[in-house]
């Protein structure tokens, strides 16, 4: 059996800060496994990228270049919390 289909995240990764006091407004959900949240970052990098060389190739879209980055944010959420799920699994505190 594949182990990294037993490994989920953990639910704690956040990301679109906001107010005063910088409080999160979005979260990770726990027990997605990580195969499936490996290929929604994989996916949300896709359109950064596609979005990145778009605005780089010289169309001066200011919303695409906040598209890029608010998904490129959830990416990053995705892969930490991932990242958690896999030091949980090996024995490690998160």
């Amino acid at each position: 059996m594949n182990t990294s289909l037993l490994i989920n995240t953990v639910g704690g990764a956040t990301f679109a800060k906001c107010n005063a006091r910088n409080q999160p407004l979005f979260r990770i959900n726990a027990g997605i496994s990580c195969e499936e949240a490996f290929e929604q970052a994989s996916l949300l990098m896709d359109c950064v990228n596609k979005l990145t060389l778009l605005s780089g190739m010289g169309n001066d879209n200011e919303a695409m270049v906040w598209a890029s980055h608010y998904l490129s944010e959830m990416a990053k959420a995705i892969i930490d919390d991932v990242t958690s799920g896999l030091q949980l699994a090996q024995g490690g505190s998160v």
